[in-house]
């Protein structure tokens, strides 16, 4: 009788072995998935830093491009850039798209999302008419989304409106006859997340015939 136990396992033993397994199983199985919501998690991240990284590119680009057009005023000569705490607008000298040669109008705002759960940084490009007094031309323009779920945006304008103030930090910069040196734009995320600050100096495009130093600015038309 002890031989023929000796040579076999007890149904105690089978059900703990069993026990054992499903445990072993069990966690085997929890850190499989662990790791591959820890992967999903880290390629979005990834994802969402390229997204922000083009973002933060091809705005660079914009504003580094900006064409000193004037308004078609009789009352006023303002240049058409209009700083404001909650959305920019200027002029850049890309075009508002591949068959619309010529300069565009940009505005950089939140805006509701398609479907109404949150808002989006965008971009609207247009095409200026040639008798054009404001910005106007933006509300029916291109839609471009930058950045989505975006919680709050703040831009501030740094510069003088003369030569004998020093510059310092505005929230709007309103229209007239010179553009701020630097734009800051800072975002909230939905959910608290702030991003690092973006500031870029505002500089005039290649293709609008200017060039200035710290004494003179002088512009030529655009042929």
């Amino acid at each position: 009788m002890s031989a023929r136990r000796s040579g076999g396992f007890t149904l105690i033993e089978l059900v703990i072995a069993l026990s054992l397994l499903v445990v072993m199983l069990g966690l085997l199985w929890g850190s499989l998935n662990f790791a591959v919501r820890s992967w999903d998690t880290g390629e979005a991240r990834a994802a969402q830093a390229a997204e922000r990284r083009l973002s933060d590119n091809f705005l660079r680009r914009e504003m580094a491009s900006l064409f000193p057009m004037r308004w078609k005023d009789e009352l006023a000569v303002k240049l058409a850039f209009e700083g404001e705490k909650d959305r920019l607008r200027f002029v850049s000298t890309r075009a508002a798209g591949a068959t619309k040669p010529g300069i565009s109008l940009v505005g950089l705002a939140l805006e509701q999302s398609k479907d109404f759960r949150n808002r989006d940084l965008v971009m609207r490009r247009a095409l200026p008419q040639a008798d054009a007094k404001d910005f106007s031309a933006l509300g029916d323009g291109d839609r471009t989304v930058l950045m989505p779920g975006v919680e709050n945006v703040e831009f501030a304008y740094f510069g003088t409106d003369n030569d004998l103030v020093e510059g310092k930090w505005l929230d709007s910069w309103p229209p007239g006859t010179r553009i701020p040196q630097l734009v800051r734009m800072r975002v909230r995320l939905q959910g608290g997340v702030e991003l690092p600050e973006f500031v870029v100096a505002m500089h005039l495009g290649e293709e609008a015939g200017c060039f200035e130093n710290s004494f003179q600015r002088q512009c030529g038309p655009r042929r």
